[in-house]
C-alpha cells in the first residue's frame, strides 16, 4: 500500500494505491498537470476518484482526466448538490438563457443571505437511478449550456466588465456541468454524497468511511432561480467538503480532510495508530481547530499546495510530524510518498522532505 501527495502545482491531489486498486482524492487545479503526473507514475486506471467539493484547486483536474483517452476512471464520488444543479438545468434547458440573465442581475444578493443547503430545495425529488437515466438522455443538450467559452471569456457581450464574483459563479457552473457531462459520456459510475451536520462514520465501499456525509439514493429539486444561484455560490462549500477515512484491517490508516473543519475521529478521543492526515485547506489558519482537535500517536500530517504568507498557520507548524509539498523556506517541490509496513502497522516515509516551515 502506497500513499502519494502528488505535485500538481495548485491544490490537492492524493493517490492511494492498495492491492492494485488506485484511488485519487481530488485532482488539483490544472487540467494538464494531473494527467502528466499520473502518467509519470505509470497510472493508467483510477478505480475510484473522489471530488471533495467544487473549488477549482480540488476539482478542475478531473476535467483533464475525463478528457484523457489514455486514463480510465471506473467510479467517481461527487457532492449531491452538483446533481441538483444539473437537474435544474435539465428541467429548464429550453428557457435557461432567459433564466441566466436574471441570475446575473441578482448576483450580489446571495451575499445578503446566510443560506444553508436545506434552504435551496423544495419537496420534490428524483431517485438517483432515474436521474442518471435522465442525465444520459440529456447529454447533447447540456453541451450548449456553458456560460463561458473555452478561453474562459463570458459569452454575454452585454457584460462589459462583470465583477470578479461573477466570473467565479460562471466558472463554478461550467466546471460542474463539464465534469458531470464528461463522466456520463465516458460511462463512469457516479455516486452522490450529501453533507451532514454531525459525524456519521458511514461505511461505504472500497474500505472508505464517510465522516461528514452520507451516500444518497435520491436527488432533491432546487426551488427557483435564486436558489440555483445560491447553490452555485454557497459559502459553506469548504465546510461541507467531503471527508473520508481509509480503513485497512479495521484500522484507519489515511484520513482525507479536503477543506473541511470536521474533527470527527474513528477512535475517541484519539487515533491510536500511525495514520496519515491530509492538512485541511492547505494549512489555513481558518482550519486551525482541526490541528488542535485531532489527537493520536504519531499522526503524520501532509500539506499540499504551495507556500503563502498565511499558510501553513502556526498551529500546523507546531505539529510534531509533518510534511509539505513546498515549505515557506524552499522553492523546489517534490512529491511526498509513504509505503505501509503491514507487520509493524505503520507508514514508512519514502520520498519528499519533512516540513521546514519556521514558527515566527
Amino acid at each position: 500500500m502506497k500513499f502519494t501527495a502528488l505535485e500538481i502545482g495548485s491544490g490537492d491531489a492524493f493517490l492511494l494505491q492498495d492491492n492494485e486498486r488506485n484511488t485519487l482524492f481530488d485532482a488539483g487545479g490544472s487540467k494538464s498537470k494531473i494527467v502528466k503526473v499520473l502518467k509519470d507514475n505509470e497510472v493508467s486506471q483510477i478505480d475510484l476518484a473522489i471530488c471533495s467539493h467544487n473549488d477549482k484547486d480540488h476539482a478542475n483536474g478531473f476535467i483533464g482526466l475525463l478528457m484523457q483517452p489514455d486514463i480510465c476512471i471506473k467510479e467517481i464520488w461527487l457532492p449531491v448538490i452538483w446533481a441538483s444543479i444539473v437537474q435544474y438545468v435539465i428541467d429548464h434547458r429550453s428557457e435557461f438563457h432567459k433564466i441566466w440573465p436574471l441570475i446575473i442581475q441578482n448576483n450580489d444578493k446571495y451575499e445578503e443571505c446566510n443560506y444553508t443547503p436545506d434552504d435551496l430545495f423544495g419537496k420534490e425529488f428524483i431517485q438517483v437511478k432515474d436521474f442518471n437515466k435522465k442525465l444520459s438522455s440529456s447529454i447533447e443538450e447540456l453541451g450548449d449550456m456553458r456560460i463561458m467559452d473555452r478561453k474562459g471569456e463570458l459569452k454575454f457581450n452585454s457584460l462589459q466588465k462583470p465583477k470578479r464574483s461573477l466570473y467565479f459563479l460562471c466558472a463554478n457552473f461550467d466546471r460542474i456541468l463539464e465534469i458531470v457531462k464528461l463522466a456520463c459520456e465516458k460511462g463512469v459510475k457516479m455516486s452522490w454524497f450529501e453533507p451532514t451536520n454531525v459525524c456519521v462514520k458511514n461505511v461505504i465501499d472500497y474500505g472508505f468511511v464517510a465522516l461528514n456525509s452520507k451516500l444518497i439514493r435520491r436527488v432533491r429539486f432546487i426551488k427557483d432561480p435564486m436558489s440555483f444561484l445560491h447553490a452555485l455560490t454557497l459559502t459553506e462549500a469548504n465546510k461541507h467538503s467531503l471527508v473520508f477515512e481509509y480503513i485497512k484491517n479495521d484500522i484507519p490508516v489515511v484520513r482525507f480532510s479536503a477543506d473541511s473543519n470536521c474533527i470527527c475521529q474513528s477512535v475517541t478521543p484519539q487515533y491510536t495508530n500511525n495514520i496519515i492526515v491530509t492538512a485541511p485547506h492547505h494549512g489555513s489558519a481558518a482550519n486551525a481547530n482541526v490541528y488542535t482537535g485531532i489527537h493520536g500517536q504519531d499522526i503524520i500530517w501532509v500539506r499540499s499546495d504551495g507556500k503563502t504568507k498565511n499558510r501553513p498557520c502556526e498551529e500546523f507548524k507546531k505539529l510534531p510530524v509533518k510534511y509539505c509539498l513546498i515549505c515557506q523556506t524552499k522553492e523546489v517541490k517534490a512529491e511526498i510518498s509513504f509505503e505501509y509496513d503491514f507487520s509493524m502497522k505503520k507508514w514508512n516515509h519514502t520520498n519528499g522532505d519533512a516540513c521546514q516551515c519556521k514558527i515566527p
